[in-house]
């Protein structure tokens, strides 16, 4: 091979090398940028699915009172409406 033609491809090389290099680090930043952005909206659902454990915890608390005192008012209730139903078959007797 001439000595001008190995130049030339010798340039050409440097010039493909420097162009790929260049290409692959925009698109290495490119790549960072729409992680980062991912990264961020991810941790945004993160974020609200914990809202939504500590809200679904409290609500689950709330229920679980409200029907113990549902209960507590219904054994009341049953004990007293046995009752009246005793004093009913007495009577009847």
């Amino acid at each position: 091979m001439d000595k001008e033609l190995r130049e030339y491809l010798d340039e050409l090389k440097t010039h493909i090398t420097e162009s790929f290099n260049t290409k692959a680090d925009d698109l290495n930043r490119q790549v960072g940028i729409v992680f980062e952005e991912f990264q961020k909206r991810i941790d945004l659902v993160v974020e609200g699915h914990e809202v939504l454990d500590r809200k679904i915890d409290e609500l689950k608390e709330e229920i679980v009172f409200e029907l113990k005192e549902i209960r507590a008012m219904m054994k009341t209730l049953f004990k007293d409406l046995d009752h009246r139903l005793k004093v009913l078959e007495r009577k009847k007797s």
